[in-house]
């Protein structure tokens, strides 16, 4: 997978580029005036997104190599999905189409982590036993999304002049779509601690690569409200994303698979989804011009 990250930075390089010289693009004025035509009517956007992630995670159903043989002590067995904060990044490339003043057409491809911990005890006469899973997933994401941008509309954008409209800096957005995404590498790490009134000690710790008890394909959706900010040629985006995957991340078929995490760790993985709450900032730089030699973009 090492291959395909390389590509996709090498993409981002590219774009950075192209960021760099739209902004160096503040264009003169035609020297002469522009034909009314639709193409100035909408506009192509390309860039990239990036920012962090908070995941939590929802238990379907529980599944659990050791079980109490007092089923009033089943409890004692399961897994603690940990709260606290455990951010994951979020970055890749984005493509949009806006079509008319309000409403924008996109979608993109992105790098995105998944980090999550859960605990398991184990409790005997005289020490109780703890397990602590940590996970490293990473996805790629494919969005694609529809945004409507909270503003007025102008009735006389583009006339026979070349002067720009007066379109607002600062427009917010709300925003809703679909997350298609691919598994490309999971990691957990393990450790065993002996837990007792006088002191804890950690004394057994693994790592495993856990791919293959996963499913390749998850799917969500996501709901965003955010804004878009002008920086003379070059538009920026900061935006709060939930995304709920409605599909199970676990496989079924392989659940029992790993033989080091059901002998050692007595651990397999519960039937789970996850939610997601998402930072990103964007730059995105506009790809159709009024005049290619002055570079004057078409906005809207």
């Amino acid at each position: 997978m090492s291959v395909y990250i390389r590509i996709v930075m090498k993409i981002i390089n590219f774009v950075v580029l192209l960021c760099v010289l739209a902004l160096n693009s503040f264009a003169q004025a035609p020297s002469k005036k522009l034909n009314n035509n639709p193409y100035k009517n909408s506009q192509w956007y390309f860039g990239f997104v990036g920012g962090f992630n908070y995941s939590l995670i929802n238990v379907i159903n529980d599944f659990n190599v050791i079980e109490a043989a007092n089923p009033l002590e089943s409890d004692l067995y399961q897994k603690t999905y940990q709260n606290k904060i455990e951010l994951g990044t979020s970055y890749g490339l984005q493509t949009a189409y806006q079509f008319e003043q309000r409403l924008v057409l996109g979608g993109g491809v992105q790098l995105q982590q998944l980090r999550f911990t859960y605990n398991q005890d184990l409790l005997n006469s005289t020490d109780g036993i703890q397990f602590q899973h940590k996970h490293r997933i990473s996805y790629i994401q494919v969005p694609v999304f529809f945004r409507f941008m909270i503003r007025q509309v102008n009735s006389s954008m583009w006339n026979t002049s070349w002067k720009k409209p007066g379109i607002p800096a600062i427009i917010p957005y709300v925003q809703a779509g679909l997350n298609f995404g691919f598994l490309m590498r999971a990691n957990k790490d393990v450790s065993r601690s002996i837990i007792n009134e006088q002191y804890t000690i950690t004394d057994l710790s693994f790592s495993e690569e856990v791919s293959g008890l996963l499913n390749n394909f998850s799917f969500g959706a996501h709901i965003a409200v955010g804004a878009r900010f002008r920086i003379g040629n070059v538009y920026l985006t900061a935006e709060a994303n939930l995304n709920q995957t409605v599909t199970n991340l676990s496989n079924e078929n392989t659940r029992y698979a790993n033989e080091n995490l059901v002998n050692n760790a007595y651990d397999v993985f519960d039937d789970m989804s996850a939610t997601q709450l998402s930072a990103l900032i964007g730059m995105v730089v506009p790809l159709k011009y009024l005049s290619t030699k002055e570079f004057l973009p078409i906005e809207l």
